[in-house]
């Protein structure tokens, strides 16, 4: 397989190309598939639209959109700041960097613009994309927003997703996204967090099926860091287990719920063997304290 390049895309024709890619993975429904025009316009007005080109075949295989945002409410006056909005990889290109590779190529684009704040959300429940954004980009979770999309979501995501997001700030500045963005990330363990003080929100059991199920009050322990679990492979569990998968929906969304109220953020992920399962866990800390 041959590699590909970053590149900024500007006309028409190249919009209408992602188009066809977004549709690969999210299908025809005209809510979950953001047009050429569309992409066209945000494209020329402050925003971008970003895509992994083949070298051999010109064929676009990933792309990332862009666009501008203003701060409101309780936040600095007319602070703007980059609304990422929507990323695909062909199946055939993934686990092959190219997420990130986008993430870091947005970060250079809004730097350029003089923009050093990104926000999207992301599914609480999807392990993969919880480490790519928390701990390989090293965003911070800030909020949660219940029912996001509506109950099914964009490409009927209520059948192996959650409704609900994660908000989340890349500082783009920071110190830890700039030592992130020039190398590797630290390695993280739930051992590792466990001996520096995080203490487990609640518990999870794994039947013998190896299908985890979360045990326990979602209440708030007094620790400056928690750990939170959540499914390695939600979307095989949902498909496999679906009164599970709703089980799983409403305890994350109690839990989040009372993290958030109780001042703490998500900060990172961490990854592991523990009690002879391998596990995923959010790591949490009081907003100020080693977030």
């Amino acid at each position: 397989m041959t590699d590909c390049d970053i590149r900024l895309l500007t006309t028409l024709p190249e919009m209408e190309a992602v188009v066809a890619l977004q549709r690969r993975y999210w299908g025809d429904e005209p809510e979950a598939v953001i047009p050429a025009h569309m992409l066209h316009t945000l494209a020329r007005h402050g925003g971008h639209v970003l895509a992994a080109v083949e070298r051999d075949h010109g064929r676009p295989v990933a792309m990332l959109a862009g666009l501008a945002g203003i701060a409101s409410g309780g936040e600095a006056a007319a602070r703007p700041y980059l609304v990422s909005k929507r990323m695909v990889v062909h199946e055939d290109w993934r686990r092959r960097g190219l997420a990130r590779r986008l993430k870091l190529a947005q970060r250079e684009r809004a730097l350029a613009q003089g923009i050093d704040l990104v926000r999207w959300t992301f599914d609480p429940l999807l392990a993969a994309n919880a480490w790519m954004n928390l701990h390989r980009l090293g965003a911070v979770a800030t909020g949660y927003c219940e029912d996001f999309f509506g109950e099914a979501g964009p490409g009927g995501e209520a059948n192996t997703g959650s409704p609900d997001r994660l908000l989340v700030d890349w500082s783009l500045e920071s110190e830890r996204v700039r030592a992130l963005a020039g190398g590797a990330p630290e390695q993280s363990t739930p051992t590792g967090a466990l001996a520096a003080g995080a203490v487990r929100m609640y518990d999870t059991s794994h039947a013998a099926c190896g299908r985890p199920a979360p045990s326990g009050p979602a209440s708030v322990p007094d620790a400056d860091q928690l750990l939170l679990e959540i499914p390695l492979d939600f979307v095989s569990l949902a498909r496999q287990d679906t009164r599970l998968a709703q089980v799983w929906r409403a305890h994350i969304r109690s839990a989040m719920n009372a993290l958030f109220a109780a001042g703490h953020v998500l900060h990172d992920c961490v990854r592991g063997r523990l009690d002879g399962q391998d596990r995923m866990y959010y790591l949490s800390a009081v907003s100020g304290r080693g977030a």
